[in-house]
């Protein structure tokens, strides 16, 4: 993966305990990738049959820390229709899941607008046969996506990898 356009230093993490981890958790049956950041959320996966794949996909800031612009929220969206999950951070990820009949299921954190030191870019993947959306910032999320025919749509914000506790 290559990582361009660093911004200005910002000091890494200082804890695990200061973020929330974003897991990937997948349906089999119904092919559905689905990202939780509560407990709340890692309820409704067990509760209807999702399994988890992956714990720490990234890591998410539970409230903003400014309302200077350099944050923004991470929302999970359910399509009853579909019975799809997805995640976006953008107006433009907003816009398309409203339009698609997608309905707000919470807040799973929030992300960066650009890129700190030691942060990767959260990408939204969707797959065009499947209508299954997933967002994605570790190499082996990045890499089952791809393997799997998901296309790369947007960068949804930026965050701390996997890797950075």
């Amino acid at each position: 993966m290559l990582l361009t356009g660093l911004a200005a230093a910002t000091a890494p993490p200082a804890a695990a305990s200061d973020y929330r981890s974003l897991a990937t958790w997948y349906h089999w049956g119904r092919q559905d990738n689905f990202s939780v950041a509560t407990a709340t959320q890692t309820s409704v996966a067990e509760a209807a049959g999702y399994e988890l794949i992956r714990r720490e996909e990234a890591w998410l800031l539970p409230q903003r820390t400014d309302n200077s612009g350099t944050q923004r929220s991470l929302y999970l969206l359910y399509n009853i229709a579909r019975g799809d999950f997805m995640s976006t951070a953008t107006k433009e990820g907003l816009d398309s899941a409203t339009s698609a009949g997608y309905t707000s299921h919470g807040l799973l954190g929030n992300v960066w607008t650009s890129r700190q030191q030691g942060m990767v870019p959260l990408y939204q993947y969707r797959h065009p046969g499947r209508q299954d959306n997933f967002v994605a910032a570790s190499a082996e999320g990045i890499a089952s996506a791809e393997s799997a025919g998901y296309v790369r749509v947007r960068v949804e914000g930026y965050v701390y990898p996997d890797t950075a506790f």
